[in-house]
């Protein structure tokens, strides 16, 4: 008898790059997931660690829930290119970003489902998330706005989607096999959603899906200078040449948020932002 292949709803791709601290604990996260038809596509953007040896192991375990792929050149951007890569291979109609540093609560994937079933509009749906540090302290929360409207408005001065909890509507994308712009290096999520705010609604979820890991190896506290002047040219470029509507309050922000990073020696930016997050979240 014939074994039925069954179409999975949901297609996970986790990309790593030395992530071998906390690999086992991001794929165990979606292993445990409550929603079971998904499939788990990892591709190991060239890392030098154990990473690698790691992923092998999961494969064995669960052959049929697992895709893996070693990439020999390294893409970089961020994973970007290494999801893109894993786009190819992916057959789900709704396609989930998990960074291999963080962890998904258990109904992640489950309420992002529902409400994607439910609002066929939507091309892109993110959660709120808590930060923790490398040992997995909670020391923070990632807020994000709810609607779309709150979610346009908010694009002219921050990133208003939490990326690694994004879950996207695969027939509503310009190109389906195929998520991000390579342009901007580490940016170019920000870029690439910009575009797609063209192609369908944004919204986020109030639910607290993701524990969202900071620590020394995050792409985007790096160089976090260099981030920021990244975002105003992203920002104005999608002015320009992808339609979007900038608020003047919006505009008045983005030049005093210019005014006061600027001048901030560049290490001292991560640790005012992590004071900053504890700050706000005892207030909260």
């Amino acid at each position: 008898m014939r074994k039925i292949n069954k179409r999975p709803v949901v297609s996970v791709i986790m990309p790593v790059y030395n992530a071998g601290s906390f690999l086992v604990e991001a794929i165990e996260s979606i292993l445990r997931q409550t929603y079971r038809n998904f499939e788990l596509i990892i591709v190991d953007d060239g890392s030098t660690d154990n990473s690698w040896q790691l992923i092998k192991k999961y494969k064995a375990k669960y052959p049929n829930k697992l895709k893996i792929f070693h990439l020999e050149n390294r893409i970089n951007y961020a994973g970007n290119g290494a999801v893109n890569h894993g786009m190819r291979f992916a057959r789900g109609e709704f396609i989930a970003r998990m960074d291999a540093d963080d962890i998904a609560y258990k109904n992640r994937l489950k309420k992002q489902v529902e409400y994607l079933l439910n609002h066929t509009a939507v091309i892109l749906l993110g959660t709120q998330a808590v930060i923790i540090d490398g040992t997995g302290v909670i020391i923070g929360k990632k807020s994000a706005p709810e609607t779309h409207k709150e979610i346009y408005e908010s694009y002219g001065v921050v990133h208003p989607m939490i990326h690694p909890t994004c879950m996207i509507r695969r027939s509503l994308l310009p190109d389906k096999n195929r998520i991000y712009e390579g342009k901007f290096g580490v940016n170019a999520d920000y870029y690439t959603f910009f575009k797609l705010l063209n192609y369908g609604k944004f919204a986020n979820l109030p639910d607290i899906l993701l524990k969202y890991r900071m620590h020394e190896g995050n792409f985007s506290l790096k160089k976090p200078k260099v981030t920021f002047l990244n975002s105003i040219k992203i920002r104005i470029r999608a002015v320009i040449t992808l339609h979007y509507r900038m608020s003047y309050k919006s505009f008045i922000l983005m030049i005093l948020q210019s005014l006061v990073i600027i001048p901030i020696p560049e290490k001292l930016i991560v640790p005012l932002y992590i004071y900053y997050k504890k700050i706000t979240d005892r207030v909260s």
